[in-house]
C-alpha cells in the first residue's frame, strides 16, 4: 500500500457546484478502487493525498494529471505505508476558500487558512504535516 501527495492548480475558477461535482466523482471512483484520502482546496490550489494499492493510486493520479480542470501537477511524495491515515474517508474534503456546512461528509476544519510555498522541500514538509 502507498500514499501519494500532490499539489496542482485549477485551470479556472471553481464554483461551489464545480467542487461538489469533483468531490462526488472522486468519492465514487475511490470507493470502487478502495482508495482513501483527503482533498484540500484554496483559491485555485489543490493539495491531495491518495492512499491505497499502488496500481489503483497510480491509475487515479494518472487520470488527475490528464484532467483539464487542473494543471501544474507536482508530486510531493509517493511512498509505501503500513496503514491508512484516512481509512474512513473515500475522500475527505475542505475548501479553504469558502466555509463548509458542518454536515458535509468528510468535512474537516483542521485548516482555516494556508498557502502553498514555492520551495519544494518546504512544500513537502507542510503537506505531510497538514494532511
Amino acid at each position: 500500500m502507498i500514499h501519494l501527495i500532490y499539489i496542482s492548480s485549477a485551470t479556472r475558477v471553481m464554483t461551489e457546484i464545480d467542487l461538489l461535482d469533483l468531490l462526488h466523482e472522486s468519492r465514487n471512483r475511490n470507493k470502487r478502487q478502495n482508495v482513501t484520502g483527503m482533498l484540500l482546496f484554496k483559491d485555485r490550489s489543490f493539495l491531495q493525498v491518495l492512499e491505497g494499492e499502488a496500481s489503483d493510486v497510480d491509475e487515479i493520479y494518472g487520470s488527475i494529471t490528464r484532467d483539464e480542470r487542473n494543471a501544474g501537477n507536482y508530486l510531493v511524495e509517493k511512498e509505501e505505508i503500513t496503514e491508512r491515515n484516512f481509512s474512513q474517508w473515500s475522500m475527505g474534503f475542505k475548501d479553504l476558500t469558502r466555509s463548509q456546512p458542518k454536515d458535509l461528509e468528510g468535512f474537516t476544519d483542521v485548516l482555516m487558512s494556508g498557502t502553498i510555498p514555492d520551495d519544494a522541500v518546504q512544500c513537502r514538509d507542510m503537506a505531510v504535516k497538514l494532511l
